[in-house]
């Protein structure tokens, strides 16, 4: 039995920095479902009832669900189940996205994270996947992110973020074309620094995590401090649950009702949540406070790390330091001849159009591309994108003087134009 997530916003966004600002905002609704609510305005006046009407003309034949989100100083709308991003500017909607691709984004979770959006994972009617795009402005595109030890045919509606990466709880695998459709009680975790991905351990007092599978469904959302979600099943420790995001303790408070997920809309503003009741009253719901009532009954944590017992921060530490004395221990035991050797017989680097050339005539992702121009260890997307523009920019120049056209041409395929390439024509 698949864990259900409650009518209309049951997708969950991941919307934060990589600080976790205090001006969280977060809004979500369908087309025309606002309605309902009979206001004029949402978040205090910042989202008009112009930009939702505008969103149900465009969307009116397929409805769709509209989360609405800031970065930096401007809105932005993603509209579920597609790859349109809108920048609002006053009572406009100005689409970012340039191309036509549909699908692949269904149930996706989106992000923001060091001042760029992402979108992570999605399923359809065959396969799940745990992709992280990422959205270049620059070209109006979303392109892929590869990270290390990615879960294969994964998917997690159940997501959010803190300051050191991304959690994936509570997913399935699922893939029609193997016959595979495993429920997971576990998680993954992406590490942002590294992108790699690693498994999560978590753990609930008196409770067997596949009876959350089994019987009862969760209603799922992030806050700025935490991830909550609401059940209405008898099981032991499960009600309105919250997440500490950055400390992993799990805390239970004694409530039985999704109201939260049945309402026409949800605004998040901080850690405080608005949405309407079943009856229509307008209700509030301030997690700090039910985070002061709720007791700690369990914990997400890095399976690696948990085995130690030690916290990441620590993990870390241990690392690093076991790095340095090896360094020392090997330089004081190896012979200084060999060293003297070495240094004597440096290591001749190709340069980078000799790299290249053996490539011509074919198209290169943007991930083959850093490998081959050593760029791809940098973790932070924006300086490895700039670092690759001023390298190509420099590749192209030298090619030029010598062939007298350019080495590297960024492409698309025109049967798929989320992604960029780069032809290599020598």
């Amino acid at each position: 039995m698949k864990i259900r997530l409650v009518l209309p916003i049951l997708i969950a966004l991941l919307v934060s920095s990589t600080s976790l600002a205090a001006d969280y905002t977060w809004f979500s609704t369908a087309t025309t479902t606002w309605k309902n609510s009979r206001r004029s305005e949402f978040l205090g006046g910042q989202l008009s009832t112009a930009i939702l009407d505008s969103l149900d003309k465009i969307y009116e034949k397929s409805p769709h669900q509209y989360i609405v989100y800031e970065l930096g100083a401007k809105r932005y709308v993603q509209v579920r189940c597609t790859f349109d991003l809108y920048e609002i500017q006053g009572d406009k909607l100005v689409n970012k996205y340039l191309y036509f691709n549909r699908g692949y984004t269904c149930g996706a979770n989106s992000l923001v994270r060091d001042d760029t959006h992402y979108i992570l994972g999605g399923h359809g009617f065959w396969t799940n996947h745990l992709d992280l795009l990422a959205f270049d402005e620059l070209h109006g595109s979303w392109e892929l992110v590869t990270t290390k030890n990615q879960p294969t045919d994964y998917f997690s509606a159940f997501a959010y973020q803190n300051t050191k990466g991304i959690f994936a709880l509570f997913g399935e695998e699922f893939n029609q074309r193997k016959g595979l459709d495993v429920k997971k009680s576990q998680g993954y975790f992406l590490d942002w620094k590294t992108k790699e991905w690693l498994e999560l351990e978590v753990k609930i007092e008196g409770l067997d995590l596949i009876d959350l599978f089994e019987k009862g469904g969760l209603y799922f959302i992030q806050t700025q401090d935490y991830a909550f979600w609401a059940s209405t099943s008898v099981l032991k420790n499960i009600g309105w649950n919250l997440i500490e995001k950055e400390t992993g303790k799990i805390f239970f408070f004694d409530a039985k009702n999704v109201d939260v997920g049945l309402g026409n809309y949800l605004e998040i503003v901080g850690n405080v949540l608005t949405y309407p009741a079943p009856s229509g009253e307008q209700k509030t719901l301030d997690l700090d406070e039910i985070r002061k009532k709720s007791k700690e009954v369990g914990f997400v944590r890095v399976k690696e790390v948990a085995s130690f017992g030690m916290n990441y921060t620590w993990a870390y530490g241990l690392f690093f330091v076991v790095v340095a004395v090896g360094f020392l221990l090997v330089k004081k035991i190896l012979p200084k001849k060999k060293i003297e050797e070495t240094a004597e017989q440096p290591f001749k680097r190709l340069e980078p159009i000799e790299l290249l050339l053996p490539f011509s005539g074919q198209l290169l992702t943007t991930e083959t591309l850093d490998q081959l121009l050593g760029i791809d260890s940098q973790a932070n997307f924006d300086s490895r994108r700039m670092k690759r523009a001023r390298l190509i920019n420099d590749i192209n120049e030298k090619y030029f003087a010598q062939a007298g056209k350019e080495l590297i041409v960024r492409d698309k395929k025109p049967e798929d134009k989320r992604y960029v390439y780069y032809k290599i024509q020598a």
